[in-house]
């Protein structure tokens, strides 16, 4: 998702997948930097899964993740890459019921229990960062964007993200006219950043020598409530919103704040949601389209 906004702003770069190379495996990892010698990088890659997929894989997970990473900045430092930027993940961080966490939490507590070995491993990631900028000099840091949406995120009813989930259960509702369902009353509160936006922070930190971690928080957050409300009316579904209390829904708030951002981007344009969710369904809409008719040509 974050890649592909990438390739908007930055065409000129050299992008992998996992059909490039399996970066758990060291050799391929050294060969991949071997042969770009790159001198700036944003890692992306990762191990990770649904909700139900890191319950039950929580020690894959940590070990994959750290395979992958320890690989990647080892071949990075052997190939004297200035400037690494390694994405992490709110599940890296614990949350508190009374407060805010910031950057200054991100080696606190634990991470929630249901995601523990894929958030921890975030945070051995910042770990190795921290050591090589100050063994070696490198200007290696770390980003941790909200929960994060747009065209390409992962629409699954059952393990996609909050707002493509939400999207497509809010579709079906309107094309069947039946109800929206939402998990909880509604009252959670919860932030989201539009996956354009944080490619075009990266971008930006890419020629920038800030190392340690940067929150990228947008706002304070919205309740789910509202967020359905702004889903139903961006597709015009104007049917029951029904809230279900006996569905688990975690945490009451899950707010982030950066002591970095502003001072950094001190007035970064983010999308509004509104015009970002519009965005993101009229997506979302064209790859269904685009599903069925070759569904049907075939």
């Amino acid at each position: 998702m974050v890649g592909r906004a990438l390739r908007e702003i930055l065409p000129e770069a050299v992008y992998l997948s996992s059909q490039d190379a399996d970066l758990s495996n060291p050799d391929e990892a050294s060969k991949v930097f071997e042969d770009i010698r790159p001198s700036h990088v944003i890692h992306l890659a990762a191990s990770l899964g649904g909700v139900k997929a890191n319950e039950n894989r929580n020690v894959e997970f940590f070990t994959n993740n750290l395979r992958i990473d320890t690989n990647v900045l080892r071949a990075a430092v052997a190939h004297k890459t200035q400037r690494f930027l390694g994405v992490l993940s709110g599940c890296a961080y614990a949350f508190y019921p009374d407060r805010i966490t910031s950057e200054e939490d991100l080696h606190e507590g634990l991470p929630f229990a249901g995601n523990l070995g894929y958030g921890y491993a975030k945070r051995v990631l910042d770990v190795h960062c921290r050591l090589i900028h100050q063994q070696h000099g490198l200007d290696f840091g770390t980003v941790t964007p909200v929960t994060m949406f747009g065209p390409h995120d992962n629409f699954d009813l059952e393990e996609g993200h909050v707002i493509g989930a939400l999207i497509h259960k809010c579709l079906i509702a309107k094309e069947t006219s039946g109800t929206f369902d939402i998990w909880g009353d509604g009252s959670a509160v919860r932030q989201f950043v539009y996956a354009a936006d944080v490619a075009g922070v990266l971008a930006e930190l890419l020629d920038r020598k800030e190392t340690g971690s940067i929150i990228i928080a947008p706002d304070e957050g919205i309740s789910i409530k509202t967020l359905a409300e702004k889903v139903a009316a961006t597709i015009h579904f104007d049917g029951l919103i029904q809230y279900d209390d006996s569905r688990p829904v975690g945490l009451q708030k899950k707010i982030m704040h950066s002591k970095r951002f502003s001072e950094i981007f001190p007035a970064f344009p983010f999308t509004t949601l509104d015009e970002s969710l519009a965005v993101t369904v009229q997506w979302f809409r064209e790859s269904l389209a685009n599903t069925l008719t070759g569904a049907a040509e075939s």
